[in-house]
């Protein structure tokens, strides 16, 4: 089974194949200003589930909440962040899940960073939560 993600424009596609290995919520404050929302929901993948990478992407590296760097890629005509590679999982992509635009994509099942989470922000059930980054 292959899934695709795409950055709002469809410039910018990464296709992956089979599950990913996880996916997590990050509600770190650099996850916030990221995503214009209040938290990150990622899914991570290793990679070598890279069936293909397709289009022009920019690099940005920013740092994190736990002081490492995260080199995130997205589109240079509508500026969605698409994927990411982090100095944390040098084996790993992250992929930003709602660039899946699948309603049945899998649910976070962890969540990191809560310490900086906005109070009304609630998780699915059997959701792990964790203060600070897990790991």
């Amino acid at each position: 089974m292959t899934r695709t993600a795409a950055c709002s424009c469809g410039q910018l596609t990464v296709t992956m194949d089979g599950k990913p290995a996880s996916v997590g919520a990050c509600s770190c404050r650099e996850c916030q200003k990221s995503t214009g929302s209040v938290f990150g929901i990622s899914s991570y993948w290793p990679k070598t589930a890279v069936v293909e990478i397709k289009g022009k992407s920019t690099v940005w590296r920013r740092g994190s909440d736990a002081g490492r760097w995260v080199d995130s890629y997205f589109c240079p005509t509508c500026g969605s962040t698409l994927y990411w590679y982090a100095e944390a999982l040098p084996d790993v992509i992250g992929i930003a899940a709602g660039n899946f635009a699948d309603p049945n994509f899998e649910p976070p099942t962890y969540a990191v960073w809560s310490e900086t989470q906005h109070p009304w922000v609630k998780f699915p059930e059997g959701c792990r939560i964790n203060q600070k980054q897990r790991g």
